[in-house]
Parts: structure tokens; sequence; C-alpha cells
């Protein structure tokens, strides 16, 4: 299902490690595959969404689906945490016992953003309690963009950011087939903030889904205890040096 070029960058490692360890891959699916995903995509209702998220102060005209997702799209969320696509995933991020083959980890979905939507600057959760392993750390998170034709006025690029020194160092435009694949630390500072700047027949549509791998003795793999997701103003970050892709 994953492209012959996408296998070979996943064997090569993180080609980055600034701000966090991050990789972009283009033409990440075959090609055979994109026009039936994007037909199952388009009978996803917006009013019929699983989850709606609007909280003005980091969310706003998101709407999340996990069911009922047709044939298509349910294929490629199983080949994602299938052992053939895991292996390539450890090849690539270093990380070891990641829960394969559960298509019931939280947060999993198509994401879709609606004009004026944004998502705030944030990091991630660290831990939660899964139903099938028990407590379990996050630890890497992949957004495969689903967007024909976007336009770079449209807004909604994926912001990569250091929250130490303050910079916005990578402007990720969410192509049609674009992959972004980033390790979840409590410095994986990341969002999309700019409201979408969109016609009204037209959205911002993702693929997520985010790894897990067991948690020992209540504290995560980075040594804290649970934490929620942590919402950061980077409106005073500097921009001078931001790499657009």
């Amino acid at each position: 299902m994953i492209s012959d070029k996408t296998k070979e960058s996943m064997l090569s490692g993180y080609t980055n490690t600034v701000p966090f360890k991050f990789t972009v891959v283009d033409d990440f699916l075959n090609e055979e595959y994109i026009s039936p995903i994007l037909e199952d995509v388009r009978k996803l209702e917006t009013s019929k969404a699983d989850y709606k998220f609007f909280d003005a102060s980091w969310e706003s005209n998101k709407y999340a689906f996990q069911n009922n997702l047709g044939e298509n799209l349910s294929n490629v969320f199983k080949y994602l945490v299938s052992d053939e696509f895991i292996n390539y995933l450890e090849k690539l991020t270093g990380i070891t016992g990641i829960i394969r083959n559960d298509l019931k980890l939280k947060g999993a979905g198509i994401h879709r953003i609606l004009k004026d939507g944004f998502l705030q600057a944030h990091t991630d959760f660290n831990s939660y309690n899964s139903d099938n392993h028990g407590r379990l750390d996050r630890r890497i998170n992949l957004l495969l963009y689903l967007n024909p034709n976007w336009k770079d006025e449209y807004n909604g690029h994926l912001l990569l950011c250091d929250m130490i020194k303050q910079n916005v160092n990578y402007k990720i435009s969410p192509l049609l087939n674009r992959c972004v694949i980033f390790n979840t630390t409590k410095t994986s500072l990341h969002g999309h903030p700019e409201p979408l700047n969109v016609p009204d027949n037209i959205c911002r549509e993702s693929i997520a889904i985010y790894y897990y791998t067991k948690n020992i003795n209540n504290i995560d793999f980075e040594g804290d205890k649970e934490r929620p997701t942590m919402i950061f103003n980077i409106n005073n970050f500097d921009k001078s040096n931001m790499i657009s892709i």
C-alpha cells in the first residue's frame, strides 16, 4: 500500500531532528489508492461526525470520524497498524514495542477542519488507559493529508516549533498524499493556528493515527507522570528562519 519510495525513506530513519525528530514523505501511498480513499472521505457527512471540537480558546470547526469510514479508508487504517507497516515505522523512529493490529487506540480517525477552523500550537497528552492494553504511552503521530489542489493562501499549514528557543522552524503545507511522522514528546510543539481561509466548499482533511507503547510504573518513557494536551501561544515566536515545505 505504501510506495517503494516511502519504504526506502522509512528504512533510512528520520531525516530531521530539529526542532524534534520528524520526516515528511510525499507520495506516501501508491497512487491507485488515492481516488478510492477520497471517494470514501467525500461520503462522510459533517453533521454525522463522531466528535465535534469547538473550544474557541484552542481549536474550532474541527470534526473527527472514526466509524463507518467505508471499505477503502478502513483498509488504510488496518494497514497502518499492521505488522508490515509498524516494522517500517520502528525502523524509521527507532522506537520498539509499538502496539500493533489495534484499531481502537485513542485518537485515530479522519480529521476535517472547516472554514475559519484552527488548532493552536500544542504538545500532546502523554498517556492513557487502554481497555485492551492497560496504560499506554503516546509515542508517534502520523498525519496523512487528503487535500487535492491545496493553495498556499488557504492556510492550514502544520507548524513545527522549538518551545525552548521559541522559534517556528517549519511550515508544512497539507498537500494530498503527503505524510508527516514525528515522535511525540513533551517538547514536540505543533499545530495549525492560522484560521483556514478557504471557500465554503473546501475543507482541510487528514488521516491521523497515533502510536503507543506499554507504560511502565505509571511514569511515561520520559519519566513524567500523566499530563494532558498543553496549549502554547506562539504569536511571539521567531519565524525569521522558518522553512516552508
